[in-house]
């Protein structure tokens, strides 16, 4: 049995006692409070990858689920979790599971969650995570965070027989954030290749921080193109076309924009910062 194929283990609870006074729910900056606005009368939540647990405390406090489930393939992160949940005294309403994707799942009682939350880490990982563990999703919500490679994240949820619902620019500490939220398809979807380095939501929505994740994204892809034309390595060739075809979307989506509004530009550091 691999790594990946490991059942789901429980945190181990013994002789560790919840906090006997409720404290207050974190603070949440912009990117996990848009996500955390998407979860809305949410029998069972599972945050997937939940790291320090901020997101599931507020949920709960916020009564946005009736029950959370709260996973990561690293028990010293889910016991520093598991502190800031039970000093809130939502313990009782939580399930712990050391358990890598959405094998987590299976620790609850019936399998399965409504709402599934994965968020923080790269495109690629999320996309593994989706299409290895896509039988254990159940028809759940999907709200995801990829950190980077966005088109592979939204390319997985076309895979599995999802369709994205929303896509959200946020900017949270001066850093751009995109998360996504996605529902079964009633039919299958197939996004063009525009829509898939793009966003299929974006495109159609065109929201205000668009402009200025467009803006760096085409600083960012003729750099790249540029960098890749003075290297000439021809197994590049293939990965150089795909590059300059989005270069062109992104600077055809910044022409179809409206004029910017005038006034001091938003100031957006750059790199990308983790969960």
């Amino acid at each position: 049995m691999t790594a990946m194929e490991q059942p789901p283990r429980m945190l181990q609870t013994e002789g560790v006692a919840e906090a006997r006074r409720p404290g207050r729910p974190p603070q949440l900056d912009a990117r996990l409070r848009a996500a955390a606005d998407w979860v809305t009368d949410s029998e069972i939540c599972a945050d997937i990858g939940c790291d320090h647990g901020r997101l599931g405390a507020v949920l709960l406090s916020e009564n946005r689920c009736r029950q959370l489930l709260a996973a990561d393939v690293s028990a010293k992160a889910l016991a520093k979790a598991r502190r800031r949940i039970g000093a809130l005294g939502y313990g009782p309403r939580t399930v712990f599971a050391v358990a890598d994707g959405l094998s987590a799942l299976q620790a609850l009682p019936g399998g399965r969650a409504d709402t599934v939350c994965i968020l923080g880490m790269g495109g690629d990982t999320v996309a593994g995570i989706l299409r290895r563990g896509q039988q254990q999703l159940v028809g759940a919500m999907l709200i995801l965070g990829a950190q980077t490679e966005f088109s592979l994240t939204r390319l997985a949820v076309q895979q599995i027989g999802y369709q994205l619902k929303d896509e959200r620019v946020v900017c949270a500490g001066g850093r751009l954030y995109l998360l996504l939220r996605a529902m079964p398809a009633a039919c299958p979807v197939m996004y063009t290749e525009r829509e898939l380095l793009l966003g299929p939501c974006l495109l159609a929505g065109q929201p205000p921080l668009w402009r200025v994740w467009l803006t760096r994204k085409q600083r960012l892809l003729s750099a790249a193109v540029a960098a890749m034309h003075q290297a000439a390595a021809p197994r590049e060739a293939e990965r150089l076309a795909l590059v300059e075809r989005e270069l062109r979307y992104t600077e055809e989506a910044l022409l179809a924009l409206e004029p910017a509004p005038e006034g001091k530009p938003q100031q957006i550091r750059e790199g990308e910062a983790g969960r």
